[in-house]
């Protein structure tokens, strides 16, 4: 059992960072994929999914992908609105990593994190943007709890209004 959680854990971290390398997950890209591809990639999503979003549970993590709800739609949190793109869209992929599969900030390979630093909220969780690849990591005492794929800054041209604020969650 302790083997076969080691074996499972060190695949999800190495199939997390290659895909964070890749700028997709699980062939699924920002902006690009839309819900009809996620739904022919990964199922059906489970019962407490909504109209825009879409929650599976995978390889020990909680995904919800989220879905642009109207194009150009303004006052929504993180890189989930303003995008020139059609509804249903994917607009991010969050995998919240289980509990005891959290890893290492240290594991992501990034020299100097600290660079991409984006806040830390009222309850210690540090979030790391990095905008060029866009992927943000959410993490708690030096381990990574959860990765988001979102636009890249190659997306940017798909922006409505290039002078909104990102909102944080």
């Amino acid at each position: 059992m302790r083997l076969t959680r080691i074996i499972g854990t060190t695949a999800f971290i190495l199939i997390s960072v290659c895909a964070a390398a890749a700028k997709e997950w699980r062939g699924l890209v920002p902006l690009h994929s839309t819900r009809d591809d996620v739904r022919r990639l990964l199922g059906q999503p489970l019962p407490k999914s909504s109209e825009f979003d879409d929650i599976y549970d995978i390889d020990g993590a909680r995904v919800n992908i989220m879905y642009v709800r109207k194009r150009c739609e303004l006052g929504l949190p993180g890189d989930w609105g303003n995008w020139n793109v059609p509804p249903y869209t994917v607009a991010n992929i969050d995998v919240e990593i289980i509990h005891d599969k959290w890893f290492p900030v240290a594991d992501l390979g990034i020299p100097d994190i600290e660079k991409i630093k984006w806040y830390t909220d009222d309850a210690n969780f540090t979030y790391y943007h990095d905008k060029i690849n866009g992927l943000m990591y959410e993490t708690r005492d030096g381990m990574v709890r959860s990765i988001t794929y979102g636009p890249t800054e190659k997306d940017q041209s798909l922006l409505c209004r290039k002078d909104v604020p990102l909102i944080k969650y």
